[in-house]
């Protein structure tokens, strides 16, 4: 081992000590070591220990740290100065090695594929399902969107069929020139339909044509003893109506008629007893006609704007008016799936002596009515959606501070931030997704219980019909929630992560 290194300063002789008691002697010369040097030069290894140099006698043991001090000094330069610390020929400086100015592009966010990306988010999601549980409220929020719908549909639906069963059909024929009132049948202007059975019998075998039911109305003014109620006298098939008899049998010929429930309170009437009928337009031999009251029906599903309908069958209306073979209104039902407005086109080309309207127009105030009232539900449905769209912003930047530390993580190992933004809005897709799928069936399966169920809306006599709503979902209902949700939860995310990625990573991990 060596112990001591000296050298005098005046004559450069250098003195060597070993652990044993030896003598001091001066080196050899320069000339004497060079051959020495070379050979130590040519054997350097990269192991611990190399094999000792003898020079005059005396041994120097080297080692790989202190092999250029002991060369060095043996020559008595400088260990600086020795051939292993000279710059070999092929090294740079830093200055002259090529700058990286941006990150490979496997490195970048561009280089990321998107099937990549996905990988990522999902292995977030797996790794981390309390994110899952952050979005429990989407699928609250489709639920209940859902089922607004499924009562928008429910109100139309209503509304739509109490037109097309009560006033209209899905289309009405009428004689040229008569002007239809829904709200007062008494001021009609009333043209008749002639050869009325020959018509019936060639619309009922009219392409597209499912059902045909003939009527003939008039106004008339009810008399009792104590009470007088103008009322519309509508002859027509009480079987094919559907009307339902509460008390008493279907009225046959010119002395019976059927009345209301509200007419016999009104009216103090009930079955068996005898009213006078004065109709309009009847020729004067009948234009009071005593009638006896046969029965009182249901009409609870014709709603307000027919509350003042007495029913007769068609034969005693006819037999009345003195027009034996007349009718005033043919209510036409068409096959499923056709349209109303084709219908009617082809049924005026085949009958153009008559007059052919669609529901829509012959119950306009009706579809008017829905239009407003389902204005007012879409209103409801937006602003709901609005609603729902700023807590569902609020739920996505609460997650994305509370998984902060991986955004700074990402940011660190070198993702830019659009592949993060990126990574976090397929996050949010795939659980959105997720939960708006939870929602849709679980709605789809509440509308369709309760749908088959029915919904009572209470009892005695509706505004547009029937007393039971049953709600249904379209298509169109589901793509539209779904669409308005996802795009809601992206605009959040977007918005989130770029706040948040304006911030260094230091300063993320550091935010409370």
């Amino acid at each position: 081992m060596v112990r001591a290194l000296s050298m005098p300063a005046t004559s450069g002789a250098l003195l060597w000590s070993t652990t044993m008691a030896t003598p001091t002697t001066a080196l050899p010369s320069a000339r004497t070591l060079t051959p020495l040097l070379r050979r130590s030069k040519r054997h350097r290894t990269t192991s611990q220990t190399e094999p000792s140099v003898s020079i005059s006698g005396r041994r120097c043991e080297t080692t790989r740290s202190s092999r250029d001090g002991c060369s060095a000094a043996m020559i008595g330069i400088s260990p600086l100065k020795t051939a292993s610390s000279r710059k070999p020929k092929n090294m740079k400086r830093v200055n002259d090695m090529t700058r990286v100015t941006k990150a490979p592009e496997s490195e970048r966010g561009d280089g990321l594929t998107f099937v990549y990306k996905v990988h990522m988010a999902t292995a977030m999601i797996r790794t981390n399902p309390r994110s899952v549980r952050t979005f429990v409220s989407v699928a609250i929020a489709t639920f209940g969107l859902l089922l607004s719908f499924a009562a928008i549909n429910a109100m139309a639906t209503m509304m739509s069929q109490s037109a097309r069963d009560i006033i209209s059909g899905d289309v009405s024929a009428f004689a040229e020139g008569y002007q239809y009132s829904m709200l007062s049948p008494q001021s009609d202007v009333v043209y008749y339909l002639g050869d009325a059975d020959t018509f019936v019998s060639d619309l009922q075998q009219s392409e597209d044509v499912a059902d045909v039911r003939p009527r003939i109305t008039a106004g008339a003014l009810l008399s009792t003893v104590d009470h007088d109620s103008g009322v519309v006298v509508v002859g027509s098939d009480f079987q094919a109506e559907g009307y339902l008899p509460l008390e008493g049998e279907a009225p046959q010929g010119s002395g019976q008629i059927c009345v209301n429930p509200d007419q016999v309170e009104e009216l103090g009437i009930g079955v068996g007893d005898t009213v006078s009928l004065s109709v309009a337009g009847a020729p004067t031999a009948t234009a009071v006609t005593s009638a006896k009251v046969s029965c009182v029906y249901d009409n609870s599903r014709f709603g307000l704007f027919r509350s003042s309908f007495v029913l007769m069958d068609v034969v005693g209306m006819q037999g009345i008016l003195d027009r034996p073979d007349s009718l005033t209104q043919v209510l036409i039902t068409l096959d499923h799936g056709v349209d109303s407005e084709d219908a009617a086109t082809h049924l005026t080309a085949q009958f153009p002596d008559s007059r052919f309207s669609t529901a829509e127009k012959t119950a306009d105030l009706i579809f008017t009515i829905q239009t407003a009232q389902q204005a007012v539900m879409w209103t409801f449905v937006v602003v709901t959606a609005l609603i729902c769209a700023v807590l569902i912003g609020n739920v996505v930047f609460f997650g994305l501070r509370r998984e902060r530390g991986e955004i700074a993580t990402m940011r660190t190992m070198g993702f830019d931030a659009r592949a993060v933004r990126h990574v976090y809005s397929l996050q949010v897709v795939i659980i959105g997704s997720i939960m708006v799928a939870l929602g849709t069936v679980t709605a789809l399966l509440s509308v369709w219980i309760v749908g088959s169920i029915g919904i009572p809306i209470g009892a005695g006599q509706q505004l547009f019909g029937d007393d039971t709503l049953y709600p249904r979902l379209s298509v169109s209902n589901v793509v539209v929630t779904a669409l308005l949700l996802l795009g809601s939860l992206v605009a959040a995310n977007v918005l989130s992560t770029r706040a948040m990625l304006k911030r260094s990573p230091i300063e993320m991990s550091r935010d409370d």
